[in-house]
């Protein structure tokens, strides 16, 4: 993309956030775009918070609105997950990779006041976990994962086009599939994960932005 069209398009966002303008385009018009996204999960039934690597980012289609938009997916690499399960030193302490999959598009959107809302659907796959005392031995299968999750993530204060954008919000951690062979309807080491990390409470805290034309 040129740069003529990259102030074009900025200037048109602009102009829309600071002058209160409004304007509606066809979506052949919309700009793609990227969001960097930086931040923490928590995991709350373990009091454990985990760092979203480098790279992470929010790659969609700008939409001028109204309302102002994003629309696409939020691609994450592998998290590589140290909890201590339990608060047992030693034994209780893990590596798992985790991957926030996206199960429904997301959507980013500038509502009253500037503020932001991103709606997020997605479970989570839990390919490995391993103790690290034992860190050779992959306690569980490679299909494993959470239910689906759903949640809104809010902004801390208004959209700039020229500074990130703090995003916060809370989400459940649904039940695990998948971790282990069934023994009727469900396995061991779902149920073991389940207890283990599953609930409410969780929370994420981002950074997103600025917006890269």
């Amino acid at each position: 993309m040129s740069i003529t069209k990259r102030f074009a398009g900025a200037a048109a966002v602009g102009a829309m956030i600071f002058g209160g303008l409004a304007a509606t385009v066809t979506p052949a018009n919309a700009q793609p775009v990227t969001l960097p996204i930086t931040g923490t999960t928590t995991v709350a039934a373990q009091n454990a918070t985990l760092t979203i690597p480098e790279g992470a980012s929010l790659d969609g289609d700008f939409s001028f609105g109204p309302p102002i938009s994003v629309v696409g997916d939020v691609n994450i690499p592998t998290i590589n997950a140290q909890i201590r399960l339990l608060g047992i030193p030693g034994l209780g302490d893990t590596t798992s990779k985790v991957n926030l999959v996206q199960t429904g598009q997301t959507k980013a959107s500038v509502g009253d006041g500037g503020i932001v809302n991103v709606d997020l659907t997605f479970r989570l796959d839990v390919p490995r976990v391993s103790s690290d005392l034992l860190p050779f031995i992959n306690i569980v299968r490679s299909g494993c994962h959470t239910g689906e999750i759903k949640t809104t993530l809010h902004s801390t204060s208004p959209f700039s086009l020229t500074e990130p954008v703090s995003l916060e919000g809370e989400f459940t951690i649904p039940k695990f599939e998948g971790c282990g062979f069934k023994i009727g309807p469900t396995s061991g080491r779902d149920l073991l994960l389940t207890s283990l990390l599953s609930g409410p409470g969780n929370t994420m805290s981002l950074k997103a932005g600025p917006i890269q034309f």
